[in-house]
């Protein structure tokens, strides 16, 4: 009898062994990409602010920081279990939800902060998004798929009507940020339009002869999440506390750079290698319309959009649901 209890008592903790707590990861890897719009990122990295919450949780990690030129390579890189958190524009968060509902789940865990994206011009006959010509060309950093690109068929859809959304994609080509704006700032090129982001856009807004044609607030009437950091529903699950350790880290980070926004953008030279002077990083960030939060903002009508132009296969029956709860509070539509 003693015999086959002590069977039943194994064969139950070999049941029972999987489903015991396991130890969290010892090592969080963070995905990121270029520009002011990350300074967030590069302070929690320089001042090891993830280790210093995870420390305080009874954790010993380290953290590994990679830099992407796009969300859709960050995106692989996350199905594939490579990095733990990854920044994206909404597009981006849209994609891969749809992607992994039901089986990765992921989702938005936090918004990462606000920042305007412009509409730059040099061409002086452009007054409006009514004027440009077939032989123009409108830079983004990626066409169709890109905040940028989206916001553009926002603009075009009130300009010549809603079925009319797409009437300038003919005219966008697909740039990255610095080819961009030497496009821009060079001599002659078909590329008299770029759709940025910080810093690149205030750098061409110094040239005279370029000028802001439109900003994405004009299309919104709260601000708009330029990007939100998102990870698998697995990763959080297993991992409580890395994953308030990473929350934490980035409040602290946020924290820092509302207090200090000089030590703010010295830490965003020294961390990206960026050589624009810094009374030039400070200009910017005293731009009103940059906002450093982790609220998330003006996701609802973006998506709304997007669905309505046929842009999403799988649209959420509402945005809400690609957020974890915790990146819900105090955040509008």
């Amino acid at each position: 009898m003693l015999h086959r209890l002590a069977i039943v008592a194994a064969l139950t903790g070999a049941v029972l062994a999987p489903f015991e707590a396991r130890a969290e990861a010892n090592v969080v890897r963070v995905a990121k990409q270029f520009g002011l719009a990350y300074t967030q990122y590069m302070v929690m990295e320089d001042q090891k602010l993830i280790e210093k919450h995870a420390k305080a949780a009874g954790l010993d990690i380290t953290t590994e920081w990679a830099t992407f030129r796009s969300s859709d390579v960050m995106n692989d890189a996350l199905i594939s279990g490579t990095i733990d958190f990854v920044s994206l524009g909404i597009p981006g968060l849209v994609t891969i939800w749809s992607k992994t509902k039901g089986n990765m789940d992921v989702k938005a865990a936090t918004g990462l902060n606000v920042s305007p994206l412009m509409l730059l011009v040099r061409d002086p006959d452009i007054k409006s998004v009514k004027d440009f010509k077939d032989h123009h060309r409108i830079a983004l950093p990626a066409v169709k798929v890109s905040m940028q690109a989206i916001i553009l068929q926002m603009a075009a859809a009130k300009a010549f009507g809603d079925a009319k959304f797409n009437a300038l994609d003919h005219l966008t080509v697909s740039m990255a940020h610095p080819d961009a704006t030497a496009a821009m700032l060079g001599g002659k090129s078909e590329v008299v339009a770029n759709f940025s982001s910080s810093p690149f856009q205030y750098r061409q807004m110094k040239n005279p002869g370029i000028r802001r044609l439109l900003t994405s607030t004009e299309l919104f009437d709260e601000p708009l999440s330029f990007n939100v950091i998102a990870t698998t529903s697995k990763f959080r699950t297993e991992n409580p506390k890395l994953y308030a350790a990473f929350l934490g880290a980035l409040k602290e980070a946020t924290d820092f750079i509302n207090a200090d926004k000089r030590r703010a953008a010295e830490t965003y030279l020294k961390m990206s290698g960026d050589k624009t002077p810094i009374e030039d990083i400070m200009e910017i960030l005293a731009d009103p319309a940059i906002i450093y939060n982790t609220k998330v903002g003006g996701i609802g009508p973006f998506v709304s959009f997007m669905a309505k132009t046929g842009a999403l296969r799988n649209p959420p029956a509402d945005w809400r649901e690609m957020f974890f709860p915790e990146a819900l509070a105090g955040s509008g539509s």
